[in-house]
């Protein structure tokens, strides 16, 4: 395969804890070029320590898109967020602080601390009809098999990253990205790329090959292009 929209990283720049500048962003942006990537949907940190608001981002957005077309490379970008939880999500979408993709919320959450009123959380935002896409669910280790199912069944997608195939945050996501890619949980994967160094440009065919002998091209397939795009199709209409 040679054509991927990557639906969840940290290129826009200066703002989190991905690139720092807009000449790092570019070096990223030139590597998932090559790697076979047509779009990309920046999603910088929204949470305590981070969070740029949605003027502050188009604004950084716009000088990236200019520099791309200077420097003449080819890919379309998005804006979104990638959301640690809070009780006031509504609040945060109202005052316009957070980008949805289309009606579409990356949602993170903590990685050592379960949500107990999580259920609570998910159902005030559906209720505003806005979707839910779980960013790497197998980072969260205090999530059981149950919770997985719970919440697929209350209509949460999940979007997986490709590093943690590779054993990038440890041996536990692996196994547990390795559950969700057999029984079929995954709806999205996604690269959430920090920086120009990281694994998954020198380790690509490797990570393609584990994933397909989970699922299948196919499958992949659509993990990799078919259901970000039927996602971006609203919003390019």
């Amino acid at each position: 395969m040679n054509n991927y929209i990557d639906c969840h990283s940290h290129i826009l720049y200066g703002i989190d804890d991905g690139s720092k500048d807009i000449d790092m962003s570019i070096e990223i942006i030139k590597k998932m070029v090559n790697l076979g990537f047509k779009e990309i949907v920046l999603t910088p940190h929204y949470i305590s320590y981070y969070h740029a608001n949605n003027y502050v981002k188009k604004e950084l957005l716009y000088n990236l898109r200019n520099r791309l077309q200077i420097e003449n490379i080819d890919i379309k970008l998005y804006l979104a967020n990638e959301v640690r939880i809070t009780s006031d999500m509504m609040g945060l979408i109202k005052n316009d602080e957070i980008s949805l993709l289309g009606n579409y919320l990356f949602l993170e959450l903590p990685f050592d601390q379960k949500i107990y009123n999580l259920e609570n959380i998910i159902y005030e935002l559906q209720s505003n009809n806005i979707n839910i896409i779980l960013v790497h669910p197998e980072r969260y280790a205090y999530l059981s098999k149950d919770d997985y199912q719970k919440l697929l069944d209350s209509d949460v997608l999940f979007q997986a990253n490709y590093e943690s195939i590779i054993g990038k945050y440890g041996s536990g996501a692996k196994k547990r990205v390795k559950y969700l890619l057999e029984h079929n949980m995954i709806y999205l994967l996604a690269t959430d790329v920090h920086r120009p160094t990281t694994m998954m440009f020198s380790q690509w065919e490797k990570i393609e090959r584990k994933i397909i002998k989970f699922v299948g091209s196919e499958v992949y397939k659509d993990l990799t292009y078919n259901n970000i795009n039927n996602i971006l199709n609203d919003i390019r209409s």
